[in-house]
């Protein structure tokens, strides 16, 4: 499944640093596709593809993540799933 997430935040660099680190996402997802978009200094659009569900949960109720959430004032209020276009 391939996702587009809508991230919401304290501070985007923060935020991005952390991300940008956060190796655990490759074993969720095809991390050599991940996009992330820049909206302001508190939002940013994720698109994540090929992503293992049950295993992006997991990863998500994980200890560090939900600290890291509270942390930072991380929401994930809005998230799509997507299929390419086909010709």
């Amino acid at each position: 499944m391939n996702l587009v997430i809508k991230v919401s935040f304290n501070n985007y660099d923060e935020w991005r640093a952390s991300f940008d680190n956060h190796a655990e996402r490759a074993s969720v997802c095809d991390e050599s596709r991940t996009t992330v978009g820049k909206i302001d200094d508190q939002n940013c659009i994720v698109m994540l593809y090929n992503v293992d569900m049950a295993g992006m949960q997991n990863l998500m109720s994980s200890d560090f993540l939900v600290e890291l959430s509270k942390k930072m004032n991380i929401k994930n209020d809005e998230m799509h799933s997507f299929e390419p276009l086909r010709n």
